[in-house]
Parts: C-alpha cells; sequence; structure tokens
C-alpha cells in the first residue's frame, strides 16, 4: 500500500511495523477480498487525535474508499470527546478533507509547524 502510493515509509520496513504495531487504530478496506485502504491513528484517547497516514491504491481512488476509511475513524473520535483531530495532507489532497468537514488550521487563526528531514 505504502509503495503502491510512492510513500517513503515503504523503504523502511522495520520501522513501518513498528509505526503499525503502535498505532491507536488501524483499519484496512476490502474490495472482493484484496486490502484497498488503510488509515491509521495516534490517540492521547482524551484530547487529540492525529491521522497519521490514509492510503487507497491508485486503482481504488475516487470510488469512496478514503471517504469510508475517514469517516469510520471520524466516529470512532467523535469531537463530543476529542478536542481537535489533525492530519497533515499534500496540497492535492485539499478538497477531499474540505468535504470531509476539515478546516485547514489558517481558518482558526492557527499556525502549523513541523520539523523534517525533507527541509524546503
Amino acid at each position: 500500500m505504502y509503495r503502491a502510493n510512492h510513500w517513503s515509509h515503504a523503504r523502511h520496513p522495520d520501522r513501518l511495523m513498528i509505526a503499525l504495531q503502535r498505532a491507536d487504530l488501524a483499519l484496512v478496506a476490502e474490495v472482493d477480498g484484496e486490502v484497498v485502504g488503510f488509515v491509521r491513528t495516534m490517540s492521547d484517547g482524551a484530547f487529540a487525535v492525529y491521522i497519521a497516514d490514509i492510503l487507497v491504491l491508485p486503482d481504488h481512488q475516487r470510488r469512496g474508499v478514503g471517504s469510508d476509511l475517514l469517516r469510520a475513524v471520524l466516529t470512532h473520535y467523535p469531537m463530543s470527546t476529542y478536542h481537535h483531530q489533525v492530519l497533515i495532507a499534500e496540497r492535492d489532497a485539499d478538497g477531499f478533507y474540505r468535504r470531509m468537514g476539515l478546516s485547514a488550521v489558517g481558518a482558526f487563526g492557527l499556525t502549523a509547524f513541523i520539523r523534517t528531514r525533507d527541509k524546503p
């Protein structure tokens, strides 16, 4: 799944396995017995949820798989309990996440920060 989407995680299978094992929630989407989508989260169990990965095989994108996975996550972590649900997305996914009810942090007068090896 990671390799099919050209994610760098695929280059580090040992580390990826650790990340998957430590996920708070990990869900798969299947079509005819084939895994076609995946989502993984981390949470403190009280206030914050980070949606770490949401992937859909390229041949199954734009068919509702990602929407179903994200809805399942948002249902699992209801806003009545959790203060915020956060994710970092590629720019071309902006419309998808807005349609799913998420807002850019700037809409709240907030700024998000990231530290990464791949500094621009």
